[in-house]
């Protein structure tokens, strides 16, 4: 096998990186990865578990002199976030990412990298593989379907561990330690619609070109989500002119901000219409804030359309698209992180139904389901039904616990330099197995990836090399 990366040290952790690059890990969809690790544990005499919902469980045990020590239980999740820039053919069913290196950053090409998580599934074979390292005993954990909602950890057998500590590899920031995250819900809105004839010219609305990200941790940035710019766009024309929306379709992931929207729309007075299609491309620039959001392009055409929405079902979605989304209430103490956020993921319309995916976010179950009874309440006076799934627990732990300790001390000593405990405002399995093994002590870290759940996500090649080697240090100071 051809390997990109020689020049870094240890090798074998990139080659590990680039191998499991190769092999397709959409979420649902882990059945090779599962199989690899089985051969890789096979291949080593190392006790090897695999469920059926494909998450692998492999353990190591001590190195000699340790065998007496608390097992720690290493853990990262084997799925990827599976974007593609629009004009990219690639299937993420049988196809693995192509990665492009410039310098210290790697990329793939037109397609999210899986740096998240595959940092951490690498660092764990490149643990496994390596018997010239002290260590206490180890649980390697690789989940599945953490990307849709933690479902494989959800399925997990928690009693086949004995792990007093945990190190949760899916972080995405160097110099800090993760020491809580938040619990999260997903719903969806589905609004009964009834298309009807129409005569006429319509507009055809493309917003592309959004940077998006991950619906956690970039939902504070200030950019722009495809669906709700897309509902200012379509409030604004109907200010002026009687509107019957035809057609709407934005984002693709439950998780990520949605970069990509279209929607075609009839309208009463042809005037109006043409106004709108000169003024819209400025409305957006308009509402543009950050630097990351400037390749944002409007396209709109005329079309013709033979059926519509009635004025009050599309009146109907417009208020649905008008729900607070972003941000809704800020920590007021150090960290200043979101404390509950929103976002309206999926939109799309099929036959008699139009449905809304949203995400919410909080570290505090109270404010979730106060974020629930909202969208219960909406959902109730536009006449749609709403279901809730995929609800998962936070987690936080103090900023001065022994692991963090432990960790500052690592990382201290490998690379001379301070790293901060956080809070992350996003899901991270931690919450949901230190519910399932009482007692477990946990902390999150990571390398430096920037651009998550998106086609311009990069990871840094000496990041990931300094984590390797402070876990290391990690694994040889702990007891």
């Amino acid at each position: 096998m051809m390997y990109q990366i020689n020049d870094k040290d240890p090798v074998a952790l990139f080659h590990y990186f680039e191998e499991i690059s190769r092999i397709p890990r959409p979420s649902l969809g882990e059945e090779r990865i599962a199989d690899y690790l089985e051969a890789f544990a096979g291949a080593r005499g190392l006790w090897c578990y695999r469920d059926g919902a494909h998450n692998v469980l492999i353990k190591k045990p001590a190195s000699r002199g340790r065998e007496k020590e608390h097992t720690l239980l290493l853990q990262a999740h084997t799925d990827m976030v599976c974007e593609k820039r629009p004009e990219v053919s690639h299937d993420f069913n049988t196809e693995g990412v192509t990665l492009c290196r410039s310098g210290d950053l790697l990329c793939a090409d037109g397609t999210t990298l899986g740096a998240d998580d595959g940092f951490g599934v690498a660092i764990m074979l490149t643990l496994l593989d390596d018997h010239t390292l002290s260590h206490p005993p180890l649980e390697c954990l690789f989940t599945s379907a953490e990307e849709i909602g933690l479902v494989g950890a959800g399925k997990f057998d928690y009693r086949l561990l004995s792990a007093r500590y945990m190190l949760n590899l899916d972080s995405a920031e160097e110099n800090t330690v993760i020491v809580g995250c938040c619990g999260g819900l997903r719903s969806e809105i589905v609004l009964p619609i009834d298309p009807s004839p129409v005569e006429g010219s319509a507009l055809t609305l493309t917003l592309g070109g959004l940077c998006g990200g991950h619906s956690g941790e970039d939902i504070d940035r200030g950019r722009l989500n495809a669906n709700i710019e897309m509902g200012r766009l379509l409030q604004r024309l109907a200010e002026k002119t009687k509107i019957r929306l035809a057609y709407f379709s934005g984002g693709d992931k439950i998780n990520a901000i949605p970069r990509d929207c279209t929607a075609t729309v009839w309208t009463e007075l042809a005037s109006e219409a043409d106004a709108f299609a000169a003024a819209a491309p400025d409305f957006l620039a308009a509402d543009i804030t950050v630097p990351e959001d400037q390749n944002a392009f409007l396209r709109v055409e005329t079309c013709i359309v033979k059926e519509a929405l009635s004025f009050e079902d599309t009146a109907k979605v417009l208020r649905v698209l008008s729900l607070p989304n972003g941000v809704l209430l800020q920590r007021s103490v150090p960290p200043l992180k979101p404390q509950l956020s929103r976002n309206l993921a999926c939109v799309r319309t099929g036959g008699d139904r139009i449905a809304f995916g949203i995400s919410s976010r909080s570290p505090d179950p109270n404010l979730l389901q106060r974020s629930s009874k909202d969208q219960e309440a909406l959902a109730s006076a536009v006449g749609a039904t709403i279901s809730f799934s995929g609800a998962y627990p936070g987690w936080e732990s103090a900023t001065d616990a022994p692991l963090v300790q432990l960790w500052q001390q690592a990382y201290r000593s490998t690379c001379g330099q301070e790293t901060v405990p956080t809070l992350i405002h996003a899901g991270l399995e931690t919450g949901l197995i230190t519910d399932a093994v009482k007692g477990l002590e946990a902390i999150s870290v990571g390398c430096d990836i920037h651009d998550l759940h998106t086609p311009a996500e990069t990871m840094n090649l000496d990041s990931f090399a300094r984590i390797y080697q402070t876990v290391v240090e990690f694994l040889r100071v702990i007891s």
